[in-house]
């Protein structure tokens, strides 16, 4: 078995909306695709009794809210293209073994030019998700640190 590449990764949000303006305003990124919670209903009646009335009801009302939005890179960005952002933790619990003990560490990407990438984001007015200011690191090339609404730390590197 081979890791051809990372298909996407996924994040937990407070306010899916507000990450969603985020990655489009601030980095740049697409919405491709959305999935509702009136998508979690199904349609079979039989599929349909496996799922408690309360739960049929809660679904029933938040019919068209968005549960998971597709957000796809710029063109260019090699490796992973896809983040997906999951509506506070209605997704995927079930695979959680310790929710308070698991996380993604950070995010990283890269860009062709950090002081241009950090110019933009001050022109965006994006100040309060800057953490570190471009310098040279450790690995002696230039890196940055940003994060998310919800506090998800991003690495930029050139």
């Amino acid at each position: 078995m081979i890791i051809q590449a990372n298909a996407h990764f996924g994040l937990t949000c407070k306010n899916l909306e507000k990450s969603i303006a985020f990655y489009e305003n601030i980095l740049g990124m697409e919405e491709i695709a959305a999935l509702y919670y009136g998508d979690l209903i199904p349609e079979d009646p039989e599929e349909r009794k496996r799922i408690s009335p309360e739960r049929i009801r809660e679904l029933e009302a938040a019919r068209s809210e968005k549960w998971i939005v597709y957000m796809e890179s710029m063109q260019g960005l090699r490796g992973y293209r896809l983040i997906e952002l999951f509506r506070e933790l209605e997704a995927h619990t079930e695979n959680f073994r310790d929710k308070e003990k698991y996380s993604i560490n950070h995010i990283d990407i890269m860009v062709d030019d950090i002081q241009g990438f950090f110019q933009g984001l001050l022109e965006k007015g994006a100040e309060e998700y800057i953490d570190i200011k471009p310098e040279i690191n450790i690995c002696q090339s230039y890196s940055m640190w940003i994060h998310d609404p919800d506090g998800n730390r991003i690495a930029v590197h050139e």
